[in-house]
C-alpha cells in the first residue's frame, strides 16, 4: 500500500518515521526498522512506546525479530529529498596493519 493510501493517523505515524530517520541520519534508502528505533518515534510521536498495530499486526511488514517493514518511509524520503549521493565505503585495514614496508 502506499502512502498516499494510508490513513491521515498512518501517514502522521510515518512522517514522523521519515523526521526520525533523517535526525538520526540514516540511509535514505532503510525500509527496515527494528523494535527499539520505532519505540522510540512513538515515545516522541505520541508519548507511549506502543508501536501501531497496523505496523506489528500484519505478518507482510515483518522482517525478521523485531524488524519491520515500512516501505511508506524510503517512498517519502525519496519523494522529499533531492538525489540520493551514494558514498563508497572505503576498506579498512585490521588493527595494528601499517602501510610500511
Amino acid at each position: 500500500m502506499k502512502y498516499n493510501e494510508r490513513t491521515k493517523t498512518q501517514q502522521e505515524y510515518i512522517d514522523s518515521i521519515v523526521e526520525y530517520a533523517n535526525n538520526q541520519r540514516w540511509a535514505t534508502c532503510t525500509e527496515v526498522f527494528n523494535r527499539i528505533d520505532l519505540r522510540e518515534v512513538s515515545m516522541n510521536h505520541k508519548g507511549s512506546a506502543w508501536i501501531p498495530n497496523w505496523i506489528t499486526h500484519d505478518q507482510s511488514r515483518r522482517s525478521g525479530r523485531g524488524k519491520f517493514y515500512i516501505p511508506e518511509v524510503a517512498e517519502m524520503r525519496k519523494e522529499n529529498s533531492g538525489p540520493i549521493e551514494i558514498i563508497p565505503s572505503r576498506e579498512l585495514e585490521p588493527i595494528g596493519a601499517t602501510n610500511e614496508v
